[in-house]
């Protein structure tokens, strides 16, 4: 019993740790990949660790660990590579493979820099560098209702996701 009882005091610290480890890697590559981008294309940290938290569950998730996919990045062109979801193997759609970590953050930033989806959000982003000098993760996160099919749901945890990491 005090052997279950110690090792229950070190799960947290690990997980802590593994999450940490995680949430760092995201930003280095978005960092990285951001690093030559003008403000006005940059898209803020905290929501990209947000949403990949939600989307890979922690890096987790099958499409993360065994396709690099850490943010839900679909494609209906079946000739790319992808992974078919196990509950629904005759979809129309696939989930992105990539080759590492860092090309699917880079496809997401790219995603939400040019899809029509998310016109609003980068139009929230040019409004709020225009009066503030800065860009909030939570103002873009509410511009997120056409990511998820869980469209209001998913924002709110999004913005609680957000608001749970600090990455200052």
């Amino acid at each position: 019993m005090k052997w279950l009882f110690l090792s229950l005091l070190f799960i947290p610290s690990f997980l802590f740790a593994q999450n940490l480890n995680f949430i760092n890697n995201i930003v280095e590559c978005s960092d990285s990949i951001q690093t030559s981008y003008s403000l006005d294309n940059k898209i803020p940290k905290e929501l990209i660790v947000a949403q990949a938290i939600i989307e890979s569950n922690w890096g987790k998730s099958r499409f993360a660990v065994e396709g690099n996919n850490y943010f839900g990045m679909r494609t209906w062109d079946l000739t790319r590579e992808h992974l078919k979801p196990k509950e629904n193997p005759d979809s129309k759609f696939g989930l992105l493979v990539y080759s590492d970590l860092c090309s699917s953050v880079e496809d997401y930033i790219k995603n939400l820099n040019t899809s029509d989806k998310y016109s609003q959000l980068r139009r929230i982003r040019t409004i709020e560098l225009t009066l503030w000098g800065k860009v909030s993760a939570l103002a873009l996160a509410k511009q997120l209702e056409n990511y998820s099919e869980e469209r209001e749901l998913y924002i709110r945890k999004i913005i609680n996701q957000i608001k749970n990491i600090n990455l200052k």
